[in-house]
């Protein structure tokens, strides 16, 4: 698999130096510095690129950009660099993590802000969602919640069935719940389809393998509503193809479970 993908021309650095204005430059009295802090780490600008392939509108604003963890190792060719740097956002708050699909391990994203906002959409009860977002989603990096710490935040059965039939939390086990989005059922329904559309493709292909460009190139109605770039993403990433570098391009080859 190739080492790195392309990233972004805004994302590419990978140093980290202080870079301070040229003096010769009108830059006027207010000018500052860029710090280190300021340029995203190789996990965030892959988080970044996937949200920007994400388009909300095609969903009528029903679900907000949702990121598998494994499309980030499509892009970031280190699986250890990429959990701690995820550990590290989630620690920070920048990210909210979901368990979303069949796979114990299969672990969605959605930035903090995107998903506070995605929830003040959804709930008519301001009130609740308000406690909500100020203690699960900022107070927590769980991705459950048992009965003692609902009630510890001042939440009352009453309110936790709002919160379940709204789909911010979803049933584990008695007393417990996941933390959850609202809407995410579309999301799965287009993602499944479109996944099962791009390997359907390249599994009719001779020797169960097609060249990169050739896939993009395919007018494939399952994928229009994620991308074709969001799917290829998530086929990488979730290991169900090998990248193999060829002389005519990218060839991805379909691995048999």
């Amino acid at each position: 698999m190739k080492r790195r993908a392309h990233i972004l021309d805004a994302f590419k650095t990978r140093k980290k130096p202080r870079i301070a204005p040229s003096h010769d430059a009108d830059w006027g009295d207010d000018h500052q510095s860029i710090s280190a802090e300021d340029i995203p780490n190789d996990t965030k600008a892959s988080l970044l690129l996937l949200r920007s392939l994400f388009n909300t509108k095609v969903f009528e604003d029903r679900v907000p950009a949702i990121i598998f963890k494994h499309q980030v190792y499509s892009i970031v060719n280190n699986k250890t660099l990429v959990d701690q740097q995820i550990s590290e956002m989630r620690e920070t708050k920048e990210i909210k993590l979901f368990r979303l699909g069949k796979e114990a391990d299969e672990f969605c994203i959605v930035f903090t802000d995107n998903y506070k906002d995605h929830l003040r959409k959804q709930f008519t009860n301001s009130d609740i969602i308000a406690k909500f977002i100020d203690t699960v989603v900022m107070e927590t990096t769980d991705v459950s919640l048992n009965k003692t710490k609902m009630v510890e935040f001042g939440f009352s059965d009453k309110d936790i069935t709002h919160l379940l039939r709204g789909g911010a939390l979803n049933v584990r086990d008695v007393g417990s719940w996941w933390l959850a989005i609202p809407g995410a059922g579309l999301f799965i329904k287009n993602l499944v389809k479109g996944r099962e559309s791009l390997v359907r493709t390249i599994r009719k292909s001779k020797y169960k393998e097609m060249l990169q460009s050739e896939l993009e190139a395919r007018k494939l109605q399952a994928v229009k509503k994620l991308s074709m770039q969001y799917h290829m993403h998530d086929i990488i990433g979730a290991e169900l193809v090998t990248k193999i570098q060829t002389t005519s391009g990218t060839l991805l080859r379909l691995v048999e479970s």
